[in-house]
């Protein structure tokens, strides 16, 4: 990860379920041992993505699986141990307390594994649109999905990965007198989470695709079955 000096320390935060608990809704085509395999391969492109990043100070990985420690050291990334899943929110928590209170971060960006396109300047885009008493929100493609949350400072809200977490988390920020700026790219609001989603990545031009390693095994699963 290469950084440049910035008013705020931004901190990267990636919350990781155990791998066999990933992707549950994709389980009609694809097998645990497959599903372990993706959550691998998502987290890893991840990490190589946040890794060439200028305005991240650190990435954290929060999980309770130990394949995704020794994954994320690989590329330098802090990692913190759950005891087990306890969900999105609580994984998030956890971290809240590092970067507030051992980092003295001033912002977080909370970034899922589980989007194919996303780019460094992607993050470092969002990361310099962030200013004051704010929250930056990525929607999913749904409309009722948080797939990318920059908050500054970090603990202006607490996050709520639950049913319509977009919707939430912009009137928590309200509430908070927290300005909220909405980032609408449709590369950034796709993300693996249905069948009908990685059948998608598996036929998007490769040039496309910042996740590599997710959109070749896709692809290869894709062939071998009715995906």
């Amino acid at each position: 990860m290469t950084t440049t000096k910035t008013k705020t320390t931004i901190i990267a935060i990636i919350p990781v379920k155990k791998f066999e608990n990933s992707k549950s809704r994709l389980s009609a085509v694809l097998s645990v041992q497959d599903r372990v395999r993706l959550a691998g391969l998502m987290l890893q492109d991840t990490l190589a993505t946040l890794d060439r990043c200028k305005l991240l100070a650190e990435i954290v990985v929060v999980s309770s699986d130990e394949r995704a420690g020794e994954i994320a050291r690989k590329y330098g990334a802090t990692v913190l141990f759950q005891a087990q899943d306890a969900g999105v929110n609580s994984a998030v928590a956890v971290a809240d307390r590092y970067a507030v209170q051992k980092k003295n971060a001033g912002a977080t960006i909370v970034i899922p594994q589980d989007l194919p396109l996303l780019g460094a300047g992607d993050v470092d885009g969002i990361c310099s649109a962030a200013a004051g008493r704010c929250i930056v929100i990525c929607p999913s493609l749904r409309y009722d999905g948080t797939n990318l949350l920059l908050r500054m400072p970090a603990d202006v809200i607490s996050t709520s990965y639950d049913n319509n977490s977009y919707e939430s988390h912009i009137v928590s920020a309200r509430a908070q007198h927290a300005a909220v700026r909405v980032i609408e790219q449709e590369h950034l609001m796709f993300d693996i989470d249905t069948q009908e989603d990685a059948r998608q990545l598996a036929q998007m031009d490769p040039r496309l695709v910042v996740a590599k390693n997710v959109a070749l095994f896709l692809k290869e699963k894709a062939l071998l079955s009715s995906f």
